[in-house]
Order: C-alpha cells, then structure tokens, then sequence
C-alpha cells in the first residue's frame, strides 16, 4: 500500500512542514492512513517530511512508498525527540506541525492549526487528539486520564483558549522559536535514566515530557508569548488493546509522575507543576464526585471510574516521589 501525500491542487497552499516521527515497520497501516490523511487537507502544507527513527530497513521501504514526501532518518539520539528536532532542522516551512504515525488528522486540521499563527503573540499551537479505540471503549477508564494514551482529556477548554502546552501529537510551533529555544529536549544534564516508552518508542527521555518541557520552556523565554489550544483542530489517535489495559494505566500514571518530578527539577515547579494542580485540586475530585453519582443512580462502571481516578492519582503521586527521591540522591552523591 502507498500512500498519496501530495496536496490536491485546488487548496491554497500555507507556510507550514509537517512533520511525522515513525520507527516500527508493523506500523505501516497507520503510516499510510496518516499520510494518505495529510493529503487531504482543505489547505496544502509546504512539505510532508517523514522522520524514521534508527531503522534503516523502514527508512528504505518509505522512500520507495512515499515519494512525495520527504524521507529521513533520524540524525540525533533514538526516541521522539530527536527524530521531531530532525524534522525541525530539515523544515523550510515558517511553522513546523508534528502528527505521530498513529494519527490521522481530520481534512481541516491543517487549517485550523494554521490559523492560530494570525495572532502574533501565538508561539504554538495544538488540537483535540480523539481517540481511535481497536477494542472497543473501556469502561472504567475515566476521561480525565485520557492522557496516559495521548489523547485529550476532561479539564482541557472546550474552545479555542490559552494552555500551558499542547499534546506533541497534535502540535504546531513556529520554526524560529522552535531554532532559538534549540528544539525538543533529547535528555538532561548528560544523565541517561530511564527513557518513558510507549509501543516500544521512547517517548520522552530521561522521564521528562518533552512537549510539555518545550512549551515551558518557551514561555520562560518569552513571558507575552501564548500557547494556543484549538479543539477544532482534530486527529483521531490510536489506541490499542494494550493501550487501553490496566496494566498499561498503572505504568503510564507511575511514569508521569515521575517525568513531572523531572520536569520540575528542570524547569522549577512553578511552572512545572502549574497545570497538575489544578487537574488534581479541581478535575480530579469532580471526577469522583461525577462518578460515585453514576453509581447510586445504578451504574457501577462510574465507581469503577471513580475508583481508578484515585488509584491513577497514588500511582503518579508514588512516581513522583520516587523520582524526587533519586534526584535528591543524585543530588548527595554529587555533592560528596
């Protein structure tokens, strides 16, 4: 199967690459939906560049499927981050949008991304990542954790509003701002710990979330800058069997918190730690509070869902104390 990536000819074309991070060759099926979903845009983007990660086998077999686009390998460290910092350095777009292999933008997507950059102060940019269930919808996992898979959560705002950062997988980001700020963060203070995988990519190293230490990171830099969330602006995100277990919820909790432990050490936990407090202050308890209704009115899936709420909220709260923990060790160590 190949994949068309090239724009019809009747969309205007818009100053924006397109960036997509690929590693696994059991992935191809996904890769092509979202090319094919990129070609299909309502406006055209300069350039699809497909980044694959350390896989010269993959790397070869996209080359002859996807002519139109752009293909490369990764030229920094494995993992999301370089294979995204990659694409930046290969980008002659004035905005970079990134989408993962397992996404598949809506025909407007592009557009609606777009269309934040007319407000000058926006650095950045991000949509709704829906999810795109293989197994059916599991019902005890509560919508406010929908974040362990990579897809919008309750507590985002309904319309177009100012974030702290947007979800990678549905990002945009000025290109200047992206060469200034020296990209996605690809470690941390020359420690290698263990890197946050999800189906076997490494999704942010040194247990930092990347995207969300980039927007961070930008907004330190450039206080009268925002980051914009567009909910209009949609991709439908695979989540698989494995996904969706509760296996993988309890690890996924465990390891954000331990990356937000990280995050804050890097970025001061302020800012760190600013929209966490509020998830867990606010959303969280309206969650319980919204799922133990459903049970006395007869539902017992809403005191599942209200059950694991409490549940995913130990295992972040452990993972960040183990985190902290290390790092006031490490700390120590140095120190003597």
């Amino acid at each position: 199967m190949t994949a068309d990536v090239t724009p019809r000819t009747d969309p205007a074309q818009v100053d924006v690459s397109v960036v997509v991070a690929t590693y696994n060759a059991q992935r191809r099926g996904e890769l092509d939906a979202c090319l094919s979903a990129l070609g299909r845009q309502t406006v055209a983007p300069v350039e699809v560049i497909v980044v694959v990660d350390h896989n010269p086998d993959l790397l070869a077999a996209a080359r002859q499927a996807f002519p139109s686009a752009t293909v490369i390998e990764n030229r920094h460290a494995r993992g999301l981050a370089g294979a995204r910092n990659t694409g930046i350095d290969a980008a002659r777009g004035s905005i970079v949008a990134f989408v993962d292999d397992d996404a598949r933008p809506e025909a407007d997507w592009l557009e609606r991304l777009h269309d934040c950059f007319a407000d000058p102060t926006a650095v950045g940019a991000g949509g709704a990542l829906i999810p795109r269930w293989t197994n059916g919808v599991p019902r005890w996992l509560p919508t406010e954790f929908y974040w362990v898979f990579g897809c919008s959560y309750t507590g985002l705002p309904e319309r177009l509003a100012p974030v702290r950062n947007p979800i990678g997988a549905n990002m945009a980001v000025r290109r200047k701002t992206l060469e200034e700020i020296g990209g996605f963060r690809a470690g941390g203070d020359g420690e290698e710990p263990r890197a946050i995988r999800s189906r076997g990519v490494v999704r942010a190293q040194g247990n930092v979330p990347d995207d969300t230490d980039l927007a961070i990171r930008v907004k330190q830099r450039w206080p009268d800058s925002i980051w914009l969330y567009e909910p209009e602006a949609k991709v439908h995100h695979t989540v698989t069997r494995e996904r969706a277990s509760l296996s993988y919820f309890l690890r996924r909790s465990f390891e954000e918190g331990a990356g937000k432990a990280r995050l804050a050490a890097f970025v001061g936990s302020q800012d760190g730690l600013s929209s966490e407090r509020r998830h867990v202050g606010v959303v969280l308890p309206r969650g319980i509070a919204r799922g133990l209704r459903q049970l006395f009115d007869g539902d017992p899936r809403g005191g599942l869902r209200a059950l694991a709420i409490v549940i995913g909220l130990i295992c972040s709260a452990a993972g960040f104390a183990v985190a902290s923990l290390d790092r006031a060790l490490e700390r120590n160590v140095l120190k003597a």
